[in-house]
């Protein structure tokens, strides 16, 4: 008899000697193919995925590349030396000027120091004998520590003007042991002549005003700059040893006084390698995304087949992405102007370099050729360009966001960031009876302040939040509806590549960028693929277990003709014996 159950069935066939079980798992195993195509489909879907998170991670990689090298200052570092850097050190931004100074520093800028003449036999000694007051001016601001508790000692008033909010950010007090007293010592946190302390009340303790002597002076740093200002008794005067404001893009760290009439020199030099090397860094982080995208949507040919890459004919990689970085590349700076020159005159307008091209940077055209797409690098083209405008090859990859006018009539002031476009922007406008009257930009209307002579970009334009300040205000009609014209006013509001490939980069791989949004397109596809595999187990679950009840009955049935059988076999023995 057959061993069988429903629910979780089982049974071996022992009714009839027949398999059945295997039979089963053979007809359920054609059953699943299509369950297997589903699978196998999933698959490759996940992969696809895969290979756009790995895409993402690798843009977010370059994103935070080419940040560390988006500004002039990064890009275009400038080095200074020094010939005594025990008295004076400097540092230098993008803006300062190929050039050498000197330096004579009369005296460095001193914080002010006053000191208690007596003190107490140790910092644990009461110091406030009774209920008192602490009151002194700080760079002319008075201040008042009131209320102090008697018995108060000379420690613990110490951490009270170190931890009171009115005084720890002004002043810090400390001791001092000369080996029989401890001493009260107050020193100001501040450099420069205006931050003097003046004592004006103490009261609750023995000591009092006139206990304390200056031990420093406050005073401020005194230099002379290329021999400015002339006079032996004039100096340049400022309350920090860090100068950041007298040399152009300079910052100056005083150390020591030079000898008297012994100035040191200090020079401004373009770090030109380390220019190529940004360089090399962007080309070299631009052709691993390249490469990738060329991995991931590539087209293999032989003589008679062509066998596409996991992402091929996809459009988000190829054009969203892959097409929008070689854009940039290929195009004119953002707000950049093609630099022209009159033979005639020699006047020249427009940027020395407005494109990738210009600085030695291609993209291989090679059909067929392992580095086709990919950028090369002329060295030595990028050298000349160094050599010619090392400014202007920094503004092509790194402006960010530099405004410049190309009009003497006008001067760009700001704009609001996030909110104004770079680009390149045609001004117009109107005086009349000595008074700003109308302005356009782009043609667009702009709002005009006639009392501080201002333009403001038109709101909702590209220009939104742009300032210019009219410099011509005579009265006319300035500028041309025809950008191209010789008498147009052009404000350039210039991102140089590197920005524009972090703009890009952001957009790409934002929650609303194309690979998010592909992404969330190839998890639904998977989802509804596990839909229909759930809805095919279901299926096959049914389809199994009616075919093991089928055949289950059928051994049963099989089981009983064979005993019938044998039955019948031996009566027809015993007849014929018979």
């Amino acid at each position: 008899m057959s061993d069988y159950t429903s629910g979780n069935i089982n049974f071996t066939g022992l009714g009839s000697g027949t398999d059945f079980k295997e039979l089963i798992n053979g007809l359920m195993k054609l059953e699943r193919v299509h369950i297997n195509r589903l699978e196998s489909w999933k698959s490759t879907w996940n992969d696809k995925v895969e290979k756009f998170q790995e895409l993402n991670t690798a843009l977010l990689g370059l994103q935070t590349t080419l940040k560390s090298m988006d500004t002039l200052d990064e890009f275009m570092s400038k080095a200074v030396s020094t010939s005594d850097s025990d008295i004076v050190t400097a540092t230098a931004t993008s803006e300062a000027t190929i050039t050498s100074h000197t330096v004579e520093v009369n005296q460095l800028a001193k914080n002010d120091i006053i000191v208690g003449y007596h003190g107490t036999a140790s910092e644990k000694d009461t110091y406030f004998t009774s209920t008192g007051e602490f009151s002194f001016s700080y760079a002319g601001k008075s201040i008042t520590l009131s209320n102090i508790p008697a018995g108060t000692t000379l420690q613990g008033f110490v951490n009270m003007i170190n931890a009171h909010a009115d005084t720890r950010d002004k002043i810090r007090a400390a001791t001092i042991n000369d080996g029989d007293e401890v001493h009260l010592q107050i020193y100001g946190l501040d450099l420069g002549a205006d931050n003097v302390i003046i004592l004006s009340n103490i009261s609750g303790t023995t000591y009092d005003e006139t206990d304390f002597y200056r031990s420093q002076n406050a005073q401020n740093s005194q230099i002379k700059v290329d021999g400015y200002p002339l006079l032996p008794s004039e100096w340049i005067e400022r309350d920090s040893n860090t100068i950041d404001d007298v040399v152009p893009g300079v910052t100056l760290n005083l150390k020591k006084k030079t000898a008297a009439g012994s100035p040191i020199n200090i020079g401004v030099t373009t770090d030109k390698e380390g220019m190529v090397e940004n360089v090399q860094k962007f080309v070299e982080q631009t052709n691993t995304i390249r490469q990738m995208i060329k991995d991931l949507t590539d087209v293999t040919t032989s003589s008679d087949s062509a066998k596409g890459s996991i992402l091929t004919g996809n459009y988000g990689v190829e054009l969203l992405v892959g097409q929008r970085l070689k854009n940039i590349v290929a195009s004119k700076g953002v707000g950049f102007s093609w630099f022209t020159e009159d033979p005639s005159t020699g006047n020249t307008s427009g940027d020395r370099f407005s494109a990738l091209a210009q600085v030695g940077i291609l993209t291989n055209a090679d059909s067929g050729g392992a580095k086709m797409g990919l950028l090369e690098l002329d060295t030595e083209e990028l050298n000349k360009a160094l050599n010619d405008d090392p400014m202007a090859v920094a503004k092509i990859f790194s402006a960010n966001y530099l405004g410049e006018s190309q009009s003497p009539n006008l001067t760009y002031l700001s704009h609001i960031t996030n909110v104004t476009k770079a680009g390149e922007y045609n001004v117009q406008y109107e005086v009349s009876n000595g008074k700003l009257v109308s302005a356009k930009i782009n043609g667009v209307t702009a709002s005009v302040d006639p009392a501080n002579w201002q333009i403001t970009g038109p709101t909702g334009t590209d220009a939104s939040g742009m300032a210019i300040r009219v410099e011509n205000k005579a009265n006319g009609i300035y500028g041309s509806d025809n950008i191209n014209a010789s008498n147009a006013m052009k404000v350039n509001l210039k991102l140089g590549k590197i920005g524009e490939t972090v703009g890009i980069l952001g957009e790409i791989t934002s929650e609303n960028g194309p690979l998010e949004i592909l992404q969330d397109n190839y998890d639904t596809i998977m989802k509804n693929i596990d839909k229909k595999i759930d809805s095919e187990e279901d299926r096959l679950e049914l389809k199994e277990r009616t075919l093991t009840m089928k055949y289950s009955r059928l051994d049963a049935l099989l089981g009983q003709y064979q005993g019938k059988t044998a039955q019948l076999t031996a009566s027809v023995a015993q007849l014929m014996k018979a």
